[in-house]
């Protein structure tokens, strides 16, 4: 088993083994870590809008 396989197995097993919300709280994480760098990358150094923050 690689990284990912072992990692898949551990957010399952949080989960006590339910794939929904596994994924669910996969997407929930994301979401959220991608709100922080959000809030401290500038909008020049991604080439967005300074409106879409």
């Amino acid at each position: 088993m690689d990284e990912i396989d072992v990692a898949v197995a551990e957010a399952i097993q949080a989960c006590d083994g339910d794939l929904h919300e596994a994924i669910a709280s996969l997407i929930r994480a994301q979401r959220v870590m991608d709100a922080e760098r959000n809030a401290f990358v500038s909008a020049g150094y991604e080439r967005r809008r300074l409106s879409d923050r």
